[in-house]
């Protein structure tokens, strides 16, 4: 028995992965290029002696069911998906549908017709839309997606939704936000970065930052992001539907970035009217996500502020310099 994980070679995927195998877990990794590259491969470590790679298309019924019966899938994780945010949105809005709303149903039902005991959709915080920032955001409240990928992340929601009300199938819904840190890098399907990834790289490389406004956000290291969703995978029951998974706590850029100075004195900050990449952080600005539900229902409870994180995560980039 095993857990397959869908896009395990991106962002979120590989942290969940690593996590899972600690735990000894074998755990299956479907994505389009198949391999993990040398990063990756360093990155999960001995874990990677529990992980099985292989190569799949999310839109392929046939392909997934036979990935599921060879390797005797349990548990499904499904993360793959195209990021549309910012220039991307423009340039792959039909790819995205099709890939976050037909494959979630492709894997759903590959999943129903062999017998998976637990599915997880992985969701995004951008669902929620724009709002008070001073308000958490919990699970019941209503949602204003806006863009392709936000739209197509919720319309994906609801037939998870739809399905686990159907079919003997268990499941969740993880609404993540703001992932950040080590692995988080540019890909054919996420092209829009956290500004934590340009800044700590300005940092190391001691170059300028360009603060446009002072927006907030929950930032959350990508191992608690990856705690959470392990959490959910091994919860010996999940009582409701949705969850958040976040730091549940907003911090503006402006202390973030005051944060990252005291780690990085030569790191010089410099503010402007709002550019190009950080648009969306403006016009998405809301509350923080709410984890209450999730930690009453599996525990998680977050282990990094953002000066934990960002003290690891510019430990980590300084180990991989180029």
């Amino acid at each position: 028995m095993a857990t397959l994980v869908t896009g395990g070679t991106g962002f979120v995927g590989i942290h969940v992965m690593r996590q899972l195998a600690e735990h000894g877990e074998t755990v299956v990794s479907l994505s389009t290029g198949g391999s993990l590259d040398d990063l990756a491969g360093e990155f999960l470590g001995k874990a990677e002696e529990r992980v099985v790679s292989i190569k799949g298309d999310v839109l392929k019924l046939a392909e997934i069911r036979e990935s599921l019966r060879r390797y005797e899938i349990k548990t499904v994780v499904h993360g793959a998906a195209v990021t549309a945010i910012g220039a991307l949105e423009k340039e792959v809005p039909y790819q995205a549908v099709m890939v976050n709303v037909g494959g979630s149903a492709t894997m759903l039902e590959a999943s129903r017709l062999e017998g998976v005991r637990r599915f997880l959709y992985l969701s995004s915080a951008t669902i929620y839309g724009s709002g008070d920032p001073a308000i958490p955001l919990r699970e019941e409240f209503g949602v204003n997606p806006r863009g392709i990928y936000a739209i197509t992340k919720r319309a994906a929601e609801q037939i998870v939704c739809r399905y686990l009300d159907l079919f003997p199938m268990e499941g969740a819904i993880l609404r993540i936000s703001t992932p950040y840190g080590p692995m988080e890098r540019p890909t054919g399907r996420r092209e829009l970065m956290s500004p934590i990834f340009g800044w700590c790289r300005a940092a190391a490389a001691g170059q300028e930052v360009t603060l446009s406004g002072d927006l907030q956000r929950d930032f959350t290291y990508a191992a608690d992001t990856g705690k959470g969703i392990v959490l959910a995978c091994e919860a010996p029951r999940l009582p409701r539907r949705i969850y958040n998974i976040s730091s549940g706590r907003n911090i503006s850029f402006s202390e973030a970035l005051k944060i990252l100075c005291s780690l990085q004195p030569k790191l010089r900050v410099r503010y402007e009217e709002v550019s190009g990449d950080q648009s969306f952080f403006r016009d998405s600005l809301r509350g923080p996500l709410d984890i209450t539900r999730a930690r009453e229902d599996f525990g998680f409870v977050p282990e990094y502020d953002v000066e934990r994180g960002l003290r690891s995560y510019l430990k980590w980039l300084e180990s991989h310099a180029a």
